[in-house]
């Protein structure tokens, strides 16, 4: 049993995000070193855990660091004592304070004894040496430990923690070769477990379950291609593959023309194909597999579909590209989801003539992405900048890209309330317009406007047409 602590919820929301695996316990411990002490107990004493990772993201006290670095420890010391803890054979050295680092003079000390500063490390690290049982700590830096440091942790937490669940994952799942050279005695990888591995990375690369927040707006073109019934199970059913199939498509082969860029962005360098989890030749083909299912449910579909099934492949393997020439870049997502109730509406009618309410839904359904992807693009507004990716946030500031996007989602919002037919489709527009306006709440982090407050519009938009008359 693998017990893995984080101090706050905010350090260990991207690694919930992914799904606590099998035989992990998770506790957020709250800061400082009295909780980590107690939480490490428990982990221990009540859960039978037999390794304990304590993650979560760190100030650097050596400036030649890198901001969204993901380290390991070796040895971790509490400040003010000669206490140290090893804890394992490669790795940065840790020190453990009482209160944050935001004082030159006070980071100028604390660098003479460690290249790394927390506050919960060492009680973690303590803890396990006494019950004899292994201790692994990782740390992605935010900041600096000077006087901006607030500010950076306020800033980069996000991001930082996203690269930190990444190396926590790789860890439990016992995929890193550097893992598992300094940890061998730790996570024992059978046969069976790397094969386990292999669906983890591949599911971590593809997100498949993330389709399922498309799928109410493919049922919703459907059901206003029968004329607000619904269409058979079969056809339901291969509707659903098709989409799949384009959604695995589509994020392949953003995440391969993106391979590049995402190993220079310390929140995405942690990916399957930047970081080496998956090959190239696995990435393509997983494109491909989401391409055979694709055209067979096309197929499936009539000969309608398929005559038509390259036109929205083309924005699906072509959208990542517009960030390298116009910010209007998000646009492009949004013109591939569009292409979904379209899509389903043809599945059922087998022809291109389209309703105005339909055509109401694609236009609800490509402002809504494109104003969340505006959202999404605020966590990576530095990097956009300084590496010449061309975005919203990067060409007018986090203000002004907001504005943008809450311009989008009013034209968005607008266009569903044309839809709006009954109480419970009203209750339904009511929710989505909700969750469009937590977007833009500051004290919402960005990566939870994007997911789930983004699915949480989308699907309450659906529902609009899917609960009228």
């Amino acid at each position: 049993m693998i017990g893995i602590i984080f101090a706050t919820g905010m350090e260990a929301h991207p690694f919930l995000e992914r799904g606590v695996p099998d035989g992990v316990v998770l506790r957020i411990s709250g800061m400082g070193m009295a909780a980590a002490h107690a939480a490490t107990e428990e982990l221990i004493k009540k859960h039978g855990c037999t390794t304990i990772i304590n993650a979560g993201v760190c100030g650097a006290l050596d400036d030649g660091l890198e901001r969204g670095s993901v380290h390991h420890v070796s040895v971790v010391n509490v400040d003010g004592t000669s206490s140290s803890v090893g804890v394992g054979r490669n790795g940065l050295r840790l020190v453990t304070v009482e209160k944050p680092v935001f004082q030159p003079d006070r980071k100028k000390e604390l660098s003479k004894q460690a290249d790394l500063v927390d506050m919960e490390g060492y009680a973690v690290a303590y803890v396990c040496e006494s019950h004899k049982i292994p201790c692994i700590l990782i740390k992605g830096v935010t900041d600096f430990g000077d006087g901006n440091g607030k500010e950076d942790i306020k800033k980069h937490i996000d991001p930082v923690s996203a690269a930190v669940a990444e190396a926590v994952a790789e860890v439990v799942d016992g995929a890193s070769s550097s893992v598992g050279q300094n940890n061998a005695g730790y996570l024992n990888q059978t046969k069976q477990e790397a094969s386990s591995t292999l669906l983890k990375k591949l599911h971590a690369f593809t997100k498949i379950e993330h389709t399922l927040f498309s799928l109410p707006l493919l049922f919703a073109g459907a059901w206003l291609g029968a004329g607000g019934q619904c269409p058979s199970i079969k056809t339901l059913l291969l509707i659903s593959l098709v989409g799949l199939g384009a959604r695995t498509f589509g994020m392949a082969v953003n995440r391969i023309l993106d391979k590049n860029s995402d190993a220079k962005n310390p929140r995405t360098k942690n990916r399957e194909l930047p970081s080496g989890k998956l090959s190239m030749v696995q990435g393509y083909g997983v494109a491909l597999a989401g391409l055979v299912l694709y055209f067979i449910g096309c197929a499936l579909l009539g000969t309608t579909v398929l005559k038509l099934s390259l036109v929205p492949l083309v924005p699906l393997a072509l959208y990542s590209l517009l960030k390298r020439f116009t910010p209007l870049c998000h646009y492009g997502i949004g013109v591939c989801l569009a292409a979904a109730p379209l899509g389903a509406f043809v599945a059922v009618t087998n022809n291109l003539s389209f309703t105005p309410e339909v055509l109401l839904l694609a236009l609800f359904t490509f402002c809504w992405i494109s104003g969340f992807d505006m959202i999404y693009a605020l966590m990576d507004i530095d990097f956009d900048r300084e590496n010449g990716v061309r975005s919203i946030p990067a060409s007018l500031g986090a203000t002004g890209a907001q504005w943008v996007a809450a311009i989008t989602h009013c034209v968005s919002i607008a266009a569903l309330l044309f839809l709006v037919d009954g109480w419970l489709s009203g209750v339904s527009a009511a929710v989505s317009i909700m969750a469009f306006s937590a977007a833009y709440l500051p004290r919402i982090p960005v990566h939870v406007r994007f997911f789930p407050i983004s699915a949480i519009a989308g699907i309450a938009g659906a529902l609009v047409v899917l609960l009228g008359g």
